[in-house]
């Protein structure tokens, strides 16, 4: 009996000493508790990444200075040598750009970089800086007039003697070079609707620009800056707006007569206000070929009307003629001195100014 009560006396002892179980917050619930505790993870902290850093690309310097094309058309060869054609690689034209990278082994020729990044061979003397201004040459001719209807040629009233005309056309920008300068028949904003002339190059006889730099200079005196829309005409021009037209009191039929500016001797102007900035107001714009651009017009505001009357008297005073068709043009009065021609603008000589002739000047 006694072993018995010693053990169940033990094992009261530990009944007493075990830890009493967790009583759940809802006593009512029939959910099984877990008594073994889970521990709680601690996430570890995140570095924040630092900013992936922005590259700049190094501009490439490039290969050269950058040089134009002063030439109508230009042979780009693979090697400095005009003995044979298979080496042209291509042709460039009036104004595209080349990278200049020195002169060849042949000292006519030079080494470029096209755009491409081809490098290649051109002669030399055909291209030129970018930023160098070029002037338009015509070397100066004297021949004997002739007849546009007949096609013969023409004497003094002895039968015996030639009338003698010349051509001495320049560019009108060597000697106006702040004047303000639109050739409408070079773009597509005129009658034919394209261009006419190939090249916007304003030419005129030597002795009409002299004439002209003096009414410029009365302008500007008063305030006004001069703005040249049309000078020399070629006479292929010339006939084209006469299909279009067919009225001789506009454009000159060049199968009958010669216009003034097929000769170089003739400018088509209006004025712009320094002080404003604006074209004065005129009757018309430029190359209204209609009543209304004749200078009979009843309908001319007084401003208008004014503004023509000025440009007029100058004109005149340095030595122009006007016409009562058009209110812009006027002409040399020694425009019989001249000779009619039918020039290529598109390939016109252009050279820098320190290369062009005196008698291009």
């Amino acid at each position: 009996m006694r072993f018995p009560c010693l053990l169940l006396a033990l094992l009261l002892l530990c009944t007493a000493c075990a830890p009493a179980a967790e009583v759940p917050d809802n006593p009512g619930t029939t959910d099984a508790v877990d008594l073994t505790a889970t521990p709680v993870e601690t996430p570890a902290p995140t570095a924040t990444p630092s900013p992936t850093p922005t590259l700049i690309p190094t501009p490439t310097p490039p290969p050269g200075p950058l040089y134009k094309v002063r030439v109508s058309e230009l042979n780009v060869r693979s090697s400095p040598s005009t003995e044979e054609s298979t080496n042209i690689l291509c042709q460039l034209f009036y104004e595209d750009t080349v990278y200049y990278l020195g002169k060849a082994e042949d000292a006519s020729f030079c080494r470029v970089q096209l755009m491409d990044g081809t490098e290649a061979y051109c002669y030399a003397e055909y291209i030129v800086p970018e930023e160098t201004v070029l002037y338009a040459y015509v070397p100066p001719e004297t021949g004997q007039k002739i007849d546009i209807p007949t096609g013969l040629p023409v004497y003094e009233e002895d039968g015996v003697t030639p009338v003698m005309v010349k051509n001495e056309l320049i560019d009108l920008k060597l000697y106006l070079p702040d004047a303000q300068y639109e050739q409408l028949f070079n773009t597509e904003n005129n009658v034919a609707g394209e261009p006419l002339y190939g090249r916007s190059i304003a030419l005129l006889q030597r002795n009409t620009a002299k004439k002209l730099v003096e009414a410029y200079n009365q302008f500007k005196a008063d305030g006004y800056t001069l703005k040249i829309y049309d000078a020399y005409r070629p006479v292929s021009a010339q006939r084209r707006l006469y299909e279009i037209v067919q009225n001789k009191h506009w454009i000159a039929n060049p199968d009958t007569t010669a216009s003034n500016h097929n000769r170089g001797c003739a400018v088509d102007i209006s004025l712009i206000d320094d002080a404003t900035g604006e074209e004065l107001a005129f009757p018309t714009p430029m190359h209204t070929f209609t009543d209304e651009s004749a200078r009979t017009c009843k309908t001319w505001s007084e401003e208008q009307t004014a503004n023509v009357e000025y440009m007029t008297n100058v004109m005149a005073e340095c030595g122009f003629n006007s016409i009562t068709s058009e209110w812009w043009h006027f002409s040399d009065t020694d425009s019989k001195k001249y000779m009619t021609t039918d020039l290529d603008l598109a390939r016109v000589t252009m050279l820098p100014l320190d290369q062009l002739p005196e008698d291009g000047r």
